[in-house]
């Protein structure tokens, strides 16, 4: 035996494993086909027999218990690679995990914090990035001849599925996770910059999921890119449809190798002449199994001979833009009911929002629970987001709290729970053991699928470290008030030191912010409301926000913000105004 080999166990059966990944292992003579586990051990069974693995399970709880495996490699449906992941972290053992690794960014951070809280490696697995191809794509690219890029168009289409989690929403199914995330993973590996806009349209199927979606996002830099995700092409069949543009200011590059492509793999140069000519060469590479140079390089990461070549920063990137595609900006709900009521919430949904924000302490969750149901809006495309008030801080009250506001929403689970407050009071001497007993309830709920996402709302530093210090899982959220006029930096600072995702509420400061004349003129160069500068602003600061509104006009307008892109002196100009529209509110008084 090999003593330099590494010890791969295998979580699922899963169809790219017995085509894919695992003759890709067989390839990398690195490793070692250690465990499969599966959730029937007749299957985990016949995949030990098929492929040589030395041990097979039933279950992954027991793959995860075995001290030999080293590293684990999930092919699991997208829902729950957070949940098998983290547990496999856990057990202190490395992880490389299909794409999308989660489904959302939040989720992805939790993910890698829990890495290196554990001291072991995370990485996701887009093995095409490892080839060759994509290599001498990538060497053409920065040698400068094609100049530089402007625009970059993919493609990747392939077939329909009868049944399948694919066509699963709430399995994070669709074109633009199970597929777009190739394109967007390879438009981010040619594209260093921050997003400017997005523009998105997609077709829905039956079932509810894009099947078929365009999308055209613009850089900072000026690079422009776009692309079609979807399965269009058939139904169980093995149609497939990749191509690659890449366009800059001498020349351009055209590919139709398919994703993973290996063998031997040509595309096309043209470089343009200054007397218009165009000069064309064809490339050829010849690549092996991606699979295979992909756990090879994740074996000499483990033997601390690299680091990983699909880094937390790029996941995090990717996971950003897909979430930028697929998601609505959030809906807040506090007093926003008050007159509506129910109609309020169903004008938001009918608007577009699909995410609803509210909190025992609003006393809507009731009429929110009944407009989702009134609605005919399947509850697992809503993102639903409560807190526990101040006075429930403490283990008990907190599960008590948290079965209320489920029964008042007609739900069994919550995308998001947050402690509300900090403090029951400004004198409540008591508050870290509080807080320190109501986050290890939502641990709880968490471990149980009960709760998708935990976190704080109102949470400065000096509130949030020392629940570090006791905490099993991070927050992976706190909601704090920013705006214009009230950003509170030093906090954003830290939060983002951290790993814990800023959400803005009261974004348009109260709507103190509206009808001033600072924001209003500034609002004016861009052809737009004041409610869509404040709300773009903090999209380019990469804040999620949660407005209120109680018409319909205000809830469109809301969401009309990615059509333009403030400048960085006007972005500097809001960052700098003194303090406005402050709500008065401070987690310590």
């Amino acid at each position: 035996m090999n003593d330099n080999k590494v010890k791969w166990g295998i979580m699922g059966t899963a169809g790219i494993a017995s085509w894919g990944t695992i003759p890709g292992m067989l390839k990398a003579d690195s490793c070692e086909l250690y465990a499969i586990a599966g959730r029937s051990l007749e299957k985990a069974e016949a995949f030990r027999e098929r492929f040589g693995f030395k041990k097979a399970y039933k279950g992954y709880e027991a793959l995860l218990e075995d001290p030999e495996v080293e590293v684990v490699y999930v092919p699991l449906p997208n829902d729950i690679h957070s949940e098998w992941v983290i547990k496999a972290l856990k057990a202190r053992k490395h992880v490389i995990c299909e794409k999308p690794m989660a489904m959302n960014e939040m989720e992805l951070r939790s993910m890698f914090a829990a890495a290196r809280e554990n001291g072991v490696l995370l990485m996701e697995a887009f093995a095409y990035l490892h080839s060759p191809y994509i290599a001498r794509l990538k060497e053409i690219v920065s040698s400068g001849e094609i100049g530089d890029i402007d625009y970059i168009d993919t493609a990747f289409l392939t077939q329909g599925y009868s049944d399948d989690f694919r066509l699963r929403k709430e399995q994070g199914g669709g074109g633009i996770y199970d597929l777009g995330c190739y394109c967007t993973s390879m438009i981010l590996s040619l594209v260093d910059s921050p997003m400017e806009y997005i523009k998105a349209d997609a077709e829905l199927d039956g079932t509810g999921v894009d099947h078929m979606a365009s999308v055209m996002v613009r850089f900072e830099n000026g690079v422009r890119a776009s692309f079609n995700a979807g399965m269009i092409l058939g139904t169980d069949t093995s149609d497939r449809y990749d191509r690659l543009f890449i366009h800059g200011s001498k020349g351009y590059i055209r590919s139709d190798v398919e994703y993973n492509g290996e063998g031997e793999l040509s595309f096309t140069v043209t470089v343009k002449g200054e007397d218009g000519s165009r000069n064309s060469r064809t490339e050829k590479v010849s690549a092996g199994s991606n699979y295979a140079l992909e756990f090879r390089q994740m074996n000499e990461c483990i033997r601390g001979k690299a680091a990983p070549y699909i880094t937390e920063e790029f996941s995090v990137r990717n996971m950003r833009l897909l979430d930028s595609i697929l998601d609505a900006v959030g809906y807040g709900s506090y007093l926003s009911t008050e007159k509506g009521g129910v109609q309020t919430i169903l004008d938001a949904l009918e608007a577009g929002y699909r995410y609803i924000d509210t909190a025992a302490f609003y006393g809507n969750e009731e009429q929110i629970g009944e407009a989702i149901a009134v609605s005919g809006i399947d509850r697992d495309d809503i993102f639903l987001c409560s807190k526990v008030w101040r006075d429930d801080l403490g283990r008990e009250k907190t599960l008590r709290s948290f079965e209320d506001s489920c029964r008042r929403l007609r739900t069994d689970h919550l995308d998001m729970y947050l402690i509300h407050w900090p403090k029951n009071s400004p004198d409540d001497k008591d508050w870290i053991d509080k807080v320190r007993a109501s986050w290890r309830a939502m641990e709880e709920l968490y471990e149980q699928g009960r709760i998708k996402v935990i976190g704080l709302s109102n949470f400065l530093p000096h509130h949030i470290r020392p629940l570090l210090q006791t905490a099993r899982i991070r927050p992976m959220v706190d909601q704090l008030e920013l705006h214009a006029g009230y950003m509170q930096e030093y906090a954003l600072a830290y939060l983002g030191k951290e790993g814990i995702l800023p959400q803005a509420w009261s974004p348009l400061g109260r709507a103190k912010l509206l009808d001033d004349s600072r924001i209003s003129a500034i609002a004016e160069k861009y052809g737009c409301t004041n409610a869509a500068l404040l709300l773009r602003y903090l999209n380019q600061r990469g804040i999620p926000v949660i407005p209120k509104a109680s018409t319909k006009e205000r809830m469109r307008e809301n969401l009309d913000i990615f059509g333009f892109r403030i400048s960085d002196d006007d972005m500097s100009y809001l960052s700098c105004l003194p303090c406005s529209g402050w709500s008065g509110e401070h987690p310590d008084l």
